[in-house]
């Protein structure tokens, strides 16, 4: 019997199972690992890949380096945990109640009606005697986060953890020209892309200026100019900064040009100048001229290509923190650079 003289239901039939077999024959085409698409004979890698979000997406790329050091944290307790527990012939739950759980006392009605006390305005105008359990809970649960801190952290020394994850960076190369603040040769190099009309920039210096006071001579602090279009007076008042630089008084000039950021018109700008006992006639000459105008698009063309796209933005050794920022924000990063330095905090 020939496959033709099948009724055609069962020729239908028969040609899948041929066709398939001669499919499973064959092996399937893995691309390698590496590869994440291909156009015609050309490769697109995971690397070439990566290195684009980094470039057009770093909140993201920064956001996936968190997410994995999160992961890896819990990972590395959660095998502390077991191996503890396994020196103890106890199961993981029971060592976290005898070890931390059961050495944490409750919260005490004063230390609630302190607490309520601190943070009133937070209470949305709820009474005491309607938060105080919800308060005396969040008292005890955060008593037993810091115990269980604390005695991860012992396990850890003993273990002798390393994490070897690299957070995401850029390579920034720094000019003796631009303004900068503290030792060349700083452990920590702070770069600050900024917008002087731009009210989360002046309000980030408070945090900018407590970063110096606390580390010092640690820290190299950068500032370039990220004039956004939508501040009309921004890129002028950026080439006036420059301009007062010239005569030795940029950082006197920032701090005014932040310090009153709603108003930068070109009056403003003379009579800050003024303010501190510039030379008119010079700062004039030299803000007319617009030969800083380049130097500002030079640094806003720097923080394009590096990922910035809002102000202001702050690079820790290339490592992107974006916003106004809180201190502890700069902290944790500045901490951690320090220990990779093996400087003292």
């Amino acid at each position: 019997m020939t496959i033709e003289s099948l009724p055609m239901r069962r020729r239908t039939f028969f040609a899948s199972i041929v066709l398939a077999a001669s499919i499973g024959c064959t092996a399937p085409v893995v691309p390698p690992d590496d590869v994440a698409a291909t156009v015609g004979k050309r490769s697109i890698t995971m690397a070439q890949v990566d290195a684009k979000v980094r470039q057009v997406e770093p909140e993201t790329w920064q956001a996936l380096f968190d997410a994995r050091q999160r992961a890896v944290a819990s990972m590395i307790d959660e095998q502390l945990l077991a191996a503890a527990a396994t020196r103890y012939e106890i199961d993981a739950d029971s060592l976290v109640s005898r070890e931390i759980e059961a050495r944490v006392t409750a919260a005490t009605d004063e230390e609630v009606r302190v607490f309520y006390a601190q943070n009133a305005e937070r209470m949305g105008g709820q009474p005491l005697t309607e938060m105080q359990d919800r308060i005396h809970d969040f008292l005890t649960d955060r008593q037993v986060r810091e115990a269980r801190g604390e005695y991860l952290a012992g396990l850890r020394a003993q273990a002798g953890v390393e994490i070897l994850l690299e957070p995401p960076r850029v390579y920034l190369e720094i000019t003796d020209a631009e303004p900068a603040k503290g030792p060349a040769n700083a452990p920590i190099v702070l770069v600050e892309y900024s917008d002087f009309e731009c009210p989360y920039c002046a309000r980030a210096q408070s945090s900018v200026k407590q970063v110096l006071q606390t580390y010092g001579d640690k820290i190299r602090y950068v500032y370039r100019d990220f004039p956004l279009p939508m501040h009309s007076n921004a890129n002028q008042a950026a080439q006036a900064g420059q301009c007062a630089g010239e005569q030795g008084q940029f950082w006197e000039y920032h701090d005014v040009l932040f310090d009153n950021f709603r108003a930068l018109g070109g009056d403003d700008l003379q009579s800050y100048a003024t303010q501190l006992g510039l030379d008119l006639a010079k700062f004039n000459d030299c803000l007319e001229s617009g030969r800083h105008a380049d130097g500002v698009d030079y640094d806003l063309a720097s923080g394009q290509a590096n990922g910035v796209s809002g102000t202001p933005a702050f690079f820790i050794n290339g490592r992107l923190l974006s916003g106004a920022q809180p201190f502890g924000a700069f902290k944790k990063i500045i901490d951690e650079e320090l220990q990779r330095h093996s400087e003292p905090l």
